[in-house]
């Protein structure tokens, strides 16, 4: 390994200062150009605040403009987009489409591969509850699964699994993905297969040739997966960071990699001038550090001035008021500071009198009270900024909000039925969502909510984005069944919700989520852009200073509720210095991971509270709330204040300089005055619904496909299992026969290749296939070109060439037959002058009539919704089998609309589970061909576990 000098540097003594001197020396002394540094940060606005540190450092140097201008197009990144661009530029060496996008974490691809892996090697089975096999814990353990596997992925060299059978799984997914041309990639799959590309020889030493540098803000944060990157990207790193500051460990940020680098580095440089604090209330702040760590060194101050530390302790009648006191006592508090002229030392300067952007309202989570201090604030007259970045968009009950939307503006994206489904409201399982296609996804949407969308997709960009959300209020209750569901604080997060689309006045959810977000950017460092304080979070508060910080919610408890216990655990144990995996069923070690894991998450609040309490420069009230009268707790889940040591603290109060002060609230049926009562009535009802579907497999077709028509006039059992009761594909037989399986590939490379070229650059056809083929891991080039030169080289192509105006691929279209909405996808659309040619190709077996039949649905669907965008035209809609290299053409009859209006009226007509039931019963004793379904069909228990849900 190279040279590696790390800097430690407590919060205050100047890092991004350091960084900045650091980076500008280096192109001083010659060591290096702007492009051969790499600067990685963790968080966007970090990377451009540190770019514009730099630059502004440099022009302070007297920098030229050129050097400048170079330093503004450098590689100062969020690890995430270092890496992304290493895959991008390396590409074919990664394996990975050069435009390859970001999907979430619980991806299609892994689910997909476990599935599979399960159905042929299904060892681990026998211990999971029979009875619920399909629906709820096998999909939980292929989820625990996919997590378990991105979890050990971040520790290099350093997994160990328990028990043999999970980590074989674990070995057929990592040698799956590296055998796969990838597409899409999740942000765990980004590091990964980056950490690949660095290890293969002639990359990484391309890659080292290009960069001399390497330098790491906030190191600690980094996971071992992240450091072996590190590694590998220059000879000569810097690490900067602070261990004490390492509150990411939900991400996978692991402590204990600061320590291996500090082992093994060449120089330890220590910053122990705190730029930011005063020293009065710095020593403060000291002897508290020391009790949270043993080994912790006391700082040096620069500005030597007064500050003050006070702990508020307000008790409170009921629990139930705790937040609204607290936000009260705040609000109060600074609107007195604010008009009584209280004065304050900032940075070194003379004493001036404080305004209302000095104050930060501090929490370990905001979402549950970002509306009630909103509303008391207001009340109060203090202007306020929340700081939304992180948090309120991805709360469990604003997510199907944010779903609802995305529908009604992309309704041909699954994302939106995923975010609007897949939670305790509508009970939707969402790997039911993810391993079914578009088509499949709106029967499981209610038929109350079906109609709304369907009412207000004609009102999207006209009607403001809060009235569409009122109206869905009024018509589904949607905050009161929330508040049933999740408890009071996500109900308040939904009435925020509500009041900041108001207050934004947007008309699509871009402009809506870039106003939520944007909240969370008003302000740099401490200073506001107007005179309003912050609420944000601890983790969003990292970096930043304010001149006086109210830490609130110590009160809190740390306690999480996941629901369903996770089939397997792993954490990562610092005496053995190996991430250990094991199963529920290993009752003994999971036990122990367990614990484990506790204990780590105790000393991460402890570093928590360590962020919070460094975070102000002349003054910080601790707020901790009680229950007058409160039943002393035995067990249980501990407080954020216990679990930090908060009584330990306030022991050693008169010894710290600590001030104390407790609030009394009286009760407000004794006081009606009392200034801390709520001004808003809980309105909430209590008679809320007690089921949202009533009927699981309610009929919620609202749109329908082509496949969807075909397979079901195809077999209508088929259809239920796959279409309504989303059940997973078990396709042993496809698996095992090497030629299906090939020909399921063979198309879809095929059709890529398609989807590619156009008749104008016919001249791309070769690199066309190449790509086509990596992408999709197929071999036999000589069949793919036989098949593509079959279409190019053939009469139809011949004729229409030097006539198309306009060529489309993959061309989506929507169109209302009768009562139904119809969606679907045309392989290619040829524009001529008076016509319009839609082709569909196949590649299977050779051509025949039946074969053709089948596909006459689809073929007069495609040519009535053409007809529709294009009436002035005449519309050719056929197939071109590749194998023949022959076009073979529709023609539109009666009969035809008959027989789709036929299987449509069937297909809405189910509406219960009895319906659905009476259609697998009816196919089961029919002609069965085989299909991919065919694994529940023909296995009686199969059969009767889907009787059992479906009676």
């Amino acid at each position: 390994m190279g040279n590696t000098i790390i800097y430690s540097a407590s919060a205050g003594c100047g890092k991004t200062e350091s960084i900045a001197n650091l980076y500008i020396d280096l192109i001083n002394s010659q060591k290096a150009l702007p492009s051969e540094i790499v600067c990685i940060t963790y968080t966007e606005k970090a990377a451009r605040e540190l770019k514009n540190r730099i630059i502004s450092k440099a022009k302070q140097k007297g920098l030229d403009l050129l050097t400048i201008s170079k330093i503004q197009n450098s590689h100062i990144k969020t690890i995430h987009s270092f890496c992304m661009y290493l895959l991008r530029f390396y590409w074919a060496w990664a394996r990975v489409d050069a435009n390859f996008k970001i999907v979430p974490e619980q991806n299609r691809i892994m689910l997909k591969l476990i599935d599979n892996y399960l159905s042929v090697f299904p060892a681990t089975l026998g211990r999971l509850p029979q009875e619920k096999f399909f629906i709820e814990e096998y999909l939980h353990y292929i989820e625990n699964i996919a997590q378990e596997f991105n979890n050990s992925s971040k520790y290099i060299n350093k997994a160990y699994h328990l028990e043999s059978e999970t980590f074989y799984i674990f070995d057929h997914l990592s040698n799956s993905l590296n055998n796969m041309f990838l597409k899409e990639l999740t942000y765990d799959l980004v590091l990964q297969r980056t950490f690949e590309l660095l290890n293969i020889p002639e990359v990484n030493k391309d890659v080292k040739t290009r960069f001399k540098y390497l330098i790491v803000d906030e190191f600690q944060d980094s996971n071992f997966l992240q450091k072996s990157i590190f590694e590998n990207i220059a000879e000569n790193i810097y690490y900067v960071g602070d261990k004490k500051q390492s509150i990411y460990r939900f991400q996978g940020a692991e402590p204990e990699v600061f320590d291996e680098a500090m082992e093994s580095c060449s120089q330890v440089l220590e910053l122990c001038e705190n730029f930011r604090t005063n020293s009065e209330l710095g020593k403060k702040i000291d002897r508290i550090s020391s009790m949270l760590f043993p080994n912790y060194k006391p700082l040096s101050y620069k500005h030597q001035a007064d500050g003050f530390l006070k702990v508020v302790e307000i008790v409170n009648p009921t629990r139930e008021e705790i937040i609204q006191n607290e936000a009260i006592y705040v609000a109060k508090k600074i609107k007195e500071m604010v008009e009584s002229g209280f004065e304050i030392s900032v940075g070194g300067k003379p004493k001036r009198k404080v305004k209302y952007s000095d104050f930060a309202v501090l929490s370990r989570k905001i979402q549950n009270i970002a509306h009630i201090y909103k509303r008391v604030f207001e009340d109060y007259d203090v202007p306020i900024d929340i700081n939304f970045k992180r948090g309120l968009l991805e709360q469990k009950e604003i997510v199907p909000l944010l779903g609802l939307l995305e529908i009604l503006q992309y309704p041909n994206k699954k994302s939106g039925y995923l975010r609007l489904l897949a939670n305790d409201i509508f009970k939707v399982d969402r790997f039911t969502l993810l391993f079914c296609e578009m088509s499949k996804i709106e029967c499981y949407v209610p038929e109350d909510v079906l109609k709304f969308i369907a009412k207000q997709r004609d009102n999207l960009f006209v009607k403001k984005i809060s009235e569409i959300l009122y109206e869905f209020e009024d018509m589904f209750e949607y905050s009161y069944k929330v508040y049933k569901f999740f408890g009071k604080g996500a109900y308040e997060n939904v009435r925020l919700f509500y009041d900041l689309a108001e207050e934004s006045k947007s008309f699509s959810i871009e402009d809506l989520c870039s106003f939520v977000n944007y909240q969370g950017e008003r302000f740099s460092s401490f200073s506001s852009l107007d005179d309003s304080a912050v609420l944000l979070s601890i983790h969003s508060a990292k970096g930043l200073s304010f001149p006086i910080v109210f830490l609130v919610g110590l009160c809190e408890s740390t306690g999480y509720f996941p629901g369903r216990s996770p089939k397997l655990r792993g954490s990562y144990d610092t005496d053995t210095r190996e991430y250990i995996i094991a199963p529920f069923w290993m009752e003994k070690e999971y036990t122990k991971i367990k614990n484990i894991s506790k204990q780590q998450e105790k000393e991460e609040l402890k570093r928590l509270f360590y962020v919070a309490i460094t975070r102000p420069m002349a003054g910080i009230f601790m707020i901790n709330s009680t229950v007058r009268e409160a039943i002393k707790k035995r067990g249980g889940a501990k407080s954020f204040g216990e679990e930090v040591g908060l009584n330990y603290i306030l022991a050693k109060a008169e010894e710290i300089g600590i001030e104390k002060e407790v609030v009394e609230i009286k009760n407000t049926e004794e006081d009606p005055s009392n200034d801390f009562a709520c001004k808003q009535k809980n309105t909430i009802s209590s008679a809320l619904p007690l089921m949202i579907l009533p009927d699981e497999f309610e009929n919620r077709f609202k749109f329908l496909s082509p496949s969807h028509i075909m397979d079901f006039k195809r077999c209508p059992a088929m259809f239920s299992l796959k279409y309504i009761m989303g059940l997973p594909v078990f396709d042993e037989l496809s698996s095992k026969e090497e030629i299906q399986q090939n020909a399921k590939v063979l198309g879809t490379t095929v059709h890529r290749v398609l989807e590619l070229t156009s008749l104008k650059n016919i001249q791309s056809l070769d690199s066309n296939i190449a790509l086509a083929m990596l992408e999709n891991n197929f071999e036999d080039e000589k069949v793919v070109k036989e098949l593509i030169l079959n279409f190019f080289e053939s009469q139809f192509v011949k004729e229409i060439k030097d006539k198309v105006i306009k060529e489309e691929s993959e061309y989506p279209f929507y169109f209302k037959l009768d009562n139904q909405m119809i969606y679907g996808i045309i392989d290619k659309v040829y524009h001529l002058k008076d016509e319009v040619l839609l082709v569909d190709f196949k590649t299977n077996l050779h051509f025949d009539d039946t074969k053709f039949n089948i596909y006459i649905p689809q073929l007069f669907i495609y040519t009535k919704a053409m007809k529709e965008r294009f009436p002035s035209k005449k519309i050719f809609s056929s197939i071109f089998w590749l194998r023949e290299g022959k076009k073979f053409d529709y023609e539109q009859k009666d009969e035809h609309l008959e027989d789709v209006i036929d299987v449509i009226k069937k297909i809405r007509n189910i509406r219960t589970r009895k319906d659905v039931l009476e259609l697998i019963e009816d196919s089961l004793d029919g002609n069965c061909n085989g299909c991919e379904y065919e694994f529940y069909c023909k296995d009686e228990q199969n059969i009767k576990l889907i009787r059992k849900k479906l009676e």
